[in-house]
């Protein structure tokens, strides 16, 4: 091969690898500043979405706390009924102007399922409410109500946590200066509620194995 062929090839390929060069140069800026717009889009997101679900969460612990009484008396107009004294808060996450596509599906999914759930409870209790004749406590009614209310504040309250997580925000985990905790709260009221059922459930069944059978005529 003589020197102008080896020359020729030489600069043919020289020219190649600064084109292939260039365009992995390109390339991979453009990686970098798509990454770096992520980040940023992805820590907005988690800002913004989680101040809403804390603020679902106080809300949702609200209601978990009502026990329909106010000032210690029955809270309806003839002052003998139990009745709600609080309203449940509203989470709707695709009214927020955020990018959602960039969260990881799963995390995206729970988040978005959430009013879904929460409208499926409020059916639930709708349900119980039209069919309560246990006037004036209504007791079943509001150990339903308080205990699902506490459980979807725990549970919005640990989508917040894990978005924290996944962007490296601080968790939060302290207690108010106060002392007050509210997830430590709603946790000790559905363990509270969960033995009083459990006591309930204990007491009828022994009231229902003393009652002697009915026996039916043939």
């Amino acid at each position: 091969m003589d020197t102008g062929n080896v020359s020729a090839i030489i600069s043919a390929v020289s020219g190649i690898s600064g084109v292939l060069f260039g365009n992995s140069f390109v390339a991979v800026k453009e990686w970098l500043v798509h990454r770096g717009e992520r980040r940023k889009a992805t820590e907005y997101l988690a800002i913004i979405v989680v101040s809403h679900l804390d603020r679902f969460a106080n809300g949702c612990s609200h209601v978990a706390f009502d026990d329909g009484t106010a000032y210690g008396r029955p809270a309806g107009p003839d002052g003998e009924e139990f009745t709600p004294t609080t309203t449940p808060p509203v989470f709707q996450p695709l009214d927020i102007d955020v990018e959602w596509k960039v969260l990881p599906v799963d995390l995206m999914y729970a988040i978005l399922r959430l009013p879904d759930q929460h409208e499926q409870l409020q059916s639930w209790l709708a349900g119980i409410a039209e069919f309560d004749d246990d006037y004036p406590d209504h007791t079943d009614y509001f150990r339903k109500r308080r205990r699902e209310y506490a459980s979807l504040g725990l549970q919005a309250s640990d989508l917040a946590r894990q978005l924290r997580k996944h962007v490296g925000m601080p968790l939060e985990d302290d207690p108010a200066p106060n002392g007050w905790n509210r997830d430590q709260e709603l946790r000790e009221l559905i363990r509270q509620i969960d033995a009083a059922q459990a006591e309930h459930n204990r007491r009828l069944a022994e009231v229902t194995a003393k009652t002697p059978a009915v026996s039916t005529p043939e």
